[in-house]
Protein backbone atom coordinates (compact mmCIF):
# COMPACT_ATOMS: atom_id res chain seq x y z
CA UNK A 1 0.00 0.00 0.00
CA UNK A 2 2.98 2.33 0.49
CA UNK A 3 3.73 2.36 -3.23
CA UNK A 4 0.06 2.97 -3.94
CA UNK A 5 -0.12 5.90 -1.52
CA UNK A 6 2.06 7.97 -3.86
CA UNK A 7 -0.68 7.76 -6.48
CA UNK A 8 -3.50 8.65 -4.09
CA UNK A 9 -2.74 12.33 -4.60
CA UNK A 10 -3.52 11.97 -8.29
CA UNK A 11 -6.65 9.90 -7.71
CA UNK A 12 -8.05 12.76 -5.61
CA UNK A 13 -8.26 14.82 -8.82
CA UNK A 14 -9.67 12.01 -10.97
CA UNK A 15 -13.43 12.60 -10.37
CA UNK A 16 -13.07 16.33 -11.10
CA UNK A 17 -11.08 15.67 -14.27
CA UNK A 18 -13.54 13.04 -15.51
CA UNK A 19 -16.49 15.33 -14.66
CA UNK A 20 -14.92 18.11 -16.73
CA UNK A 21 -14.66 15.86 -19.80
CA UNK A 22 -18.15 14.48 -19.14
CA UNK A 23 -19.47 18.05 -19.11
CA UNK A 24 -17.92 18.71 -22.52
CA UNK A 25 -19.27 15.43 -23.90
CA UNK A 26 -22.81 15.97 -22.58
CA UNK A 27 -23.14 19.72 -23.02
CA UNK A 28 -26.47 19.40 -24.87
CA UNK A 29 -28.19 17.52 -22.03
CA UNK A 30 -29.42 20.20 -19.62
CA UNK A 31 -29.90 17.77 -16.73
CA UNK A 32 -26.37 16.38 -16.91
CA UNK A 33 -24.88 19.82 -17.58
CA UNK A 34 -26.51 21.37 -14.50
CA UNK A 35 -25.56 18.39 -12.30
CA UNK A 36 -21.94 18.45 -13.49
CA UNK A 37 -21.62 22.24 -13.21
CA UNK A 38 -22.67 22.05 -9.56
CA UNK A 39 -20.41 19.05 -8.95
CA UNK A 40 -17.45 20.66 -10.68
CA UNK A 41 -17.89 23.85 -8.68
CA UNK A 42 -17.59 21.90 -5.43
CA UNK A 43 -14.81 19.73 -6.90
CA UNK A 44 -12.72 22.76 -7.84
CA UNK A 45 -13.25 24.26 -4.37
CA UNK A 46 -12.24 20.91 -2.85
CA UNK A 47 -9.13 20.51 -5.01
CA UNK A 48 -7.99 24.09 -4.47
CA UNK A 49 -8.58 24.22 -0.71
CA UNK A 50 -6.97 20.81 -0.10
CA UNK A 51 -3.50 22.36 -0.18
CA UNK A 52 -4.43 24.52 2.81
CA UNK A 53 -6.67 22.10 4.70
CA UNK A 54 -4.12 19.28 4.69
CA UNK A 55 -1.99 21.32 7.11
CA UNK A 56 -4.79 21.58 9.67
CA UNK A 57 -3.92 18.06 10.93
CA UNK A 58 -6.74 17.48 13.43
CA UNK A 59 -9.41 19.60 11.79
CA UNK A 60 -8.67 18.33 8.29
CA UNK A 61 -11.35 15.70 8.92
CA UNK A 62 -13.93 18.39 9.73
CA UNK A 63 -13.00 20.09 6.47
CA UNK A 64 -13.45 16.79 4.59
CA UNK A 65 -16.88 16.34 6.18
CA UNK A 66 -17.80 19.91 5.20
CA UNK A 67 -16.73 19.37 1.57
CA UNK A 68 -18.82 16.20 1.37
CA UNK A 69 -21.82 18.06 2.77
CA UNK A 70 -21.08 20.85 0.31
CA UNK A 71 -21.45 18.30 -2.50
CA UNK A 72 -24.60 16.71 -1.09
CA UNK A 73 -26.50 20.01 -0.76
CA UNK A 74 -26.35 20.98 -4.46
CA UNK A 75 -27.17 17.42 -5.51
CA UNK A 76 -30.23 17.16 -3.28
CA UNK A 77 -31.41 20.75 -3.74
CA UNK A 78 -30.32 21.40 -7.32
CA UNK A 79 -33.89 21.83 -8.53
CA UNK A 80 -34.51 24.53 -5.91
CA UNK A 81 -31.15 26.16 -6.66
CA UNK A 82 -31.98 26.25 -10.38
CA UNK A 83 -35.41 27.74 -9.60
CA UNK A 84 -33.85 30.48 -7.43
CA UNK A 85 -31.28 31.33 -10.10
CA UNK A 86 -34.02 31.35 -12.76
CA UNK A 87 -36.05 33.80 -10.67
CA UNK A 88 -32.98 36.05 -10.32
CA UNK A 89 -31.70 35.89 -13.90
CA UNK A 90 -34.57 34.72 -16.09
CA UNK A 91 -32.25 32.45 -18.10
CA UNK A 92 -34.16 29.65 -19.83
CA UNK A 93 -31.41 27.13 -18.98
CA UNK A 94 -32.27 27.33 -15.28
CA UNK A 95 -35.99 26.97 -16.02
CA UNK A 96 -35.27 23.79 -17.99
CA UNK A 97 -33.01 22.54 -15.17
CA UNK A 98 -35.94 22.74 -12.72
CA UNK A 99 -37.88 20.10 -14.70
CA UNK A 100 -35.57 17.18 -13.96
CA UNK A 101 -35.91 14.66 -11.19
CA UNK A 102 -33.45 12.96 -8.84
CA UNK A 103 -31.52 10.22 -10.71
CA UNK A 104 -29.73 7.00 -9.78
CA UNK A 105 -26.38 8.68 -10.39
CA UNK A 106 -27.19 11.44 -7.94
CA UNK A 107 -28.27 8.88 -5.36
CA UNK A 108 -24.96 7.07 -5.85
CA UNK A 109 -23.00 10.31 -5.34
CA UNK A 110 -24.97 11.07 -2.16
CA UNK A 111 -24.31 7.53 -0.85
CA UNK A 112 -20.58 7.85 -1.60
CA UNK A 113 -20.50 11.21 0.21
CA UNK A 114 -22.29 9.76 3.25
CA UNK A 115 -19.81 6.89 3.44
CA UNK A 116 -16.96 9.41 3.22
CA UNK A 117 -18.56 11.54 5.95
CA UNK A 118 -18.81 8.51 8.22
CA UNK A 119 -15.17 7.56 7.52
CA UNK A 120 -13.86 11.05 8.20
CA UNK A 121 -16.11 11.36 11.26
CA UNK A 122 -14.63 8.18 12.72
CA UNK A 123 -11.11 9.47 12.04
CA UNK A 124 -11.94 12.87 13.54
CA UNK A 125 -13.16 11.26 16.76
CA UNK A 126 -10.21 8.88 16.74
CA UNK A 127 -7.72 11.76 16.48
CA UNK A 128 -9.36 13.53 19.43
CA UNK A 129 -9.24 10.32 21.46
CA UNK A 130 -5.58 9.93 20.55
CA UNK A 131 -4.76 13.52 21.53
CA UNK A 132 -6.57 12.98 24.83
CA UNK A 133 -4.40 9.88 25.50
CA UNK A 134 -7.47 7.62 25.57
CA UNK A 135 -6.21 5.45 22.71
CA UNK A 136 -2.63 4.73 21.66
CA UNK A 137 -2.94 3.91 17.96
CA UNK A 138 -4.98 5.51 15.20
CA UNK A 139 -6.12 2.23 13.64
CA UNK A 140 -8.93 3.52 11.43
CA UNK A 141 -7.00 6.54 10.19
CA UNK A 142 -3.83 4.54 9.58
CA UNK A 143 -5.22 1.36 8.07
CA UNK A 144 -8.72 2.02 6.71
CA UNK A 145 -9.36 5.65 5.76
CA UNK A 146 -6.83 5.89 2.92
CA UNK A 147 -8.06 2.70 1.29
CA UNK A 148 -11.69 3.73 1.81
CA UNK A 149 -11.07 7.11 0.17
CA UNK A 150 -9.30 5.42 -2.74
CA UNK A 151 -12.29 3.15 -3.32
CA UNK A 152 -14.77 6.03 -2.98
CA UNK A 153 -12.86 8.21 -5.46
CA UNK A 154 -12.78 5.37 -7.97
CA UNK A 155 -16.50 4.67 -7.42
CA UNK A 156 -17.40 8.33 -7.87
CA UNK A 157 -15.36 8.36 -11.09
CA UNK A 158 -17.33 5.34 -12.31
CA UNK A 159 -20.60 7.08 -11.42
CA UNK A 160 -19.58 10.12 -13.45
CA UNK A 161 -18.52 7.91 -16.37
CA UNK A 162 -21.81 6.05 -16.13
CA UNK A 163 -23.68 9.35 -16.18
CA UNK A 164 -21.59 10.54 -19.10
CA UNK A 165 -22.41 7.48 -21.17
CA UNK A 166 -26.01 7.58 -19.90
CA UNK A 167 -25.81 4.07 -18.53
CA UNK A 168 -28.75 3.12 -16.36
CA UNK A 169 -29.12 0.45 -13.74
CA UNK A 170 -31.37 -2.53 -14.13
CA UNK A 171 -35.08 -1.84 -14.28
CA UNK A 172 -36.49 -4.60 -12.12
CA UNK A 173 -40.08 -3.49 -12.72
CA UNK A 174 -39.80 -4.20 -16.46
CA UNK A 175 -38.43 -7.70 -15.81
CA UNK A 176 -41.42 -8.97 -13.86
CA UNK A 177 -43.37 -11.91 -15.20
Amino acid sequence: MDALSEYLNYIDYLPTLVAFFALIQNWKDINIRWFLILGLTVGVIDNYSMQYAIHWTTHFYAWAIFVNLLLIVPVVFRKQIAHKIYNLTGFNFFYEATKYKFSQHEAAIVLICFISIIGHGISYVEVFLYKSYIIDVLYFKSFVLGKLQLILHILSTFVILSLSFKLKGLNYEANRV
